[in-house]
Order: C-alpha cells, then structure tokens, then sequence
C-alpha cells in the first residue's frame, strides 16, 4: 500500500502529518510520501519520502499541477488531503492517472477560517465566506473519507455527507517526544511561557496583563517567561501590548520552532496558560497545545472553551477561566505557589490523565484499522 500526505498549509515535518501519522504508517512497512507546497525538500527520513516544493510564487493551477506530479511519481493509493485545494489535485489525478485510488479528507480546521477572510474589508468579507464555504463543501464532496481532529469541526461535514465513513483522531501526544523534567516550584522563580501568534485574538495581551499582576504581586520573585510567537499576517489584529518593564521579569523571545525545538523550549515551564478569546472560531476549536501541557506533568490554566469542555475533563489538573478576569487567574496561580501539595496533585493528574486517556497510541490502532477499510 501506497499512503500519500498532501498538504498546501502544513509545514512537511508537521507534527500530526509526520510525527504521527506518518511514522505510524511507516513503522508498519507501508510506503509513505509527504507532499507539501510550503518547503522544498526531497529526501527520505525515517523511511518517509518527502516529495515537497515551493508554492508561495505559483498559482493555484500550478500548485495542482505539482501535486500531481508528485502522485504520479509516488503512485499514491491512499491520499490524506489537509486542505481543499489538495483534495482538488488528488481528485484530478485519480481521474486521469489512478482511477482506484481513495481521498482522504483529514480536517483539523476551520474552512474558511478568520484567517481566509481577514484581508477583505467587511462589506465583503461575508460574501467571500459564502464563495469559500461552497467551494470547501463542494471540494468535500470528491473524498471518499474523513478524518475529524475534533467534534464541532466535524458537523457540517457529517450532516452534510451522512454515507461516508469517518474517524476521530484527536490530537492526542506520542509520549515518545514527551522529555519530562520533575515539577518542582522554585521559591525564587517562576516559569512560564506563552506560544503562538502575538495577537489579541490568541491570549497575547491577556497574558502580558497577567504577568503585570504576577510582578506586583511577587517583587521577590524572579518570573522567566519564554516568549515563542510569530505576528499574525492580519498586522491590523497584531497585539500591542509590550512586556512590562519590570526588574522581576526576565524575558527570552523565540520565533517558530520545528515540532522538537517547541517541546524542548517548553519543557521547563512551572505551569502553562493560554487566555485566548473565546469567539465563536476559538470557543469551537480545542488546542492541540493542551494535551502535551498536560504530558509534561503540569497544572493548565486554559480559557473557558466550548471544544475542550466537549473533550476533555481538565478539573483535576487545571482550571478553565474566563481571559479576561486576570485576578482571579492570578489568585490561581497564587494558589499553586502557596500550596505545593496541591500543585504537585495536579502535575501528577495531568500526566496520569495523559497515559490512561489521551495518548497516541490509544488511537494509533484504530487509525490504522480505518484506512485499510477504505482501501477496501
């Protein structure tokens, strides 16, 4: 069996195409090909073939036609599409080249996303998400398969094509990748770090508000903070807010990691945090970054989303706050640092939560399973 990635929006060392997913694959003699129009790379890693090449300059016609070169040459018998536009592609060369060949639509996202439409003005953003949102289910329409990330992003596709078969794989972690350091709350420190876009919309200001109250509160304790962020390509929605000028803050920045560089940077952080706005897109989609906080043997403080309320039950090592109430999350923390009983229950939750629920390879076999019955 021939299984091949395709993806016009994912790096090609992605850590849910390759970390997972692929070396799944792979470690059972099954020959994988990742094809990505983000990067150019042809080698083999790991007994993967990396077939990619750079789209930012080629137009959309182009990008089908490198795709599909590029399944040809893999003679590709399975297609897991991340995007529509390889959907398309793959729908193109079954046609013409591998008329026996299955699609797998692998849906993580939401399409359109803000992301999609943050470039039009809003007297005709709503006109865009209508065209978007036809062409995406009309793209869907050509997979014979899905594969949800998550349950609210997988409704209107489940309502909408009833008859064709589905799975759930979660973003859960292989705790092979997991390097954990044994929690320890320093007297005169304080660990944290924030990841992702710096913007309002993703936490980052909310954040900085927090370690203002932290500083006041704490003069004696020094707070390291590892700043790992990236500006939104919306510059309009890029957060303004600066680290504060406080001599109790000590601040690293970092641009984007590769999936290992992330984890290793992250490691060390006492507890984690994310205090993302909890609109419509945020409050319906379940960050991935949460189930490897929770591998890492650490308390969570998460905004109070929809997704992970759906998915997973953080009470015994965390909390769900609303973002914008900062004192009462710095009472949280407060908590944790006075009470080191508490915190160290809740690191050992976390990471027992982890290994009994919400680990790769409790769903690495039923992945597997699911693509040889659509082989089929």
């Amino acid at each position: 069996m021939n299984i091949s990635f395709i993806t016009s929006g994912h790096d090609h060392f992605d850590d849910r195409i390759f970390y997972h997913m692929a070396r799944s694959f792979a470690s059972r003699n099954i020959v994988v090909t990742i094809i990505s129009s983000c990067v150019y790379k042809s080698e083999i890693v790991n007994g993967i073939r990396f077939s990619c090449f750079e789209g930012l300059n080629l137009s959309k016609r182009q990008k089908i036609s490198e795709f599909i070169c590029r399944l040809k040459v893999a003679n590709s018998e399975i297609i897991i599409c991340s995007e529509p536009l390889p959907v398309y592609a793959a729908s193109k060369y079954r046609k013409k080249w591998q008329p026996d060949s299955k699609i797998i639509y692998d849906i993580t996202e939401w399409y359109p996303s803000k992301k999609n439409l943050c470039t039009y003005n809003k007297f005709v953003k709503w006109a865009h998400l209508i065209k978007l949102s036809v062409f995406n289910l009309w793209i869907s329409s050509f997979a014979d398969a899905f594969i949800f990330g998550e349950y609210y992003k997988s409704r209107p596709y489940r309502v909408l094509f009833p008859r064709k078969p589905y799975i759930f794989i979660p973003y859960y972690p292989d705790l092979k990748y997991i390097e954990r350091l044994s929690p320890e709350l320093q007297p005169d420190k304080l660990r944290l770090s924030f990841s992702g876009k710096l913007t309002d919309d993703k936490g980052y200001g909310n954040f900085i508000n927090l370690l203002i109250n932290l500083a006041e509160l704490y003069p004696d304790i020094i707070i390291e903070v590892k700043i790992i962020g990236w500006p939104d390509v919306c510059e309009k929605n890029n957060s303004k807010a600066e680290m504060p000028l406080k001599k109790n803050i000590s601040a690293a920045y970092y641009s984007k990691q590769s999936f290992i560089e992330y984890l290793n940077l992250i490691k060390d952080t006492d507890i984690f945090i994310d205090l993302r706005n909890n609109d419509f897109e945020n409050s319906h989609s379940l960050p991935i970054k949460l189930f490897y906080y929770a591998a890492f043997e650490r308390p969570v403080i998460f905004s109070d989303l929809k997704a992970i309320r759906k998915e997973i039950d953080i009470s015994s090592f965390g909390y769900l706050v609303n973002p914008f109430d900062i004192n009462v999350i710095t009472e949280i923390i407060r908590n944790y640092l006075s009470d080191e009983n508490k915190y160290l229950c809740h690191c050992r939750s976390a990471r027992r939560a982890i290994e009994n629920k919400y680990q790769w390879s409790s769903i690495e076999p039923d992945l597997f399973e699911f693509i040889l019955s659509v082989s089929e």
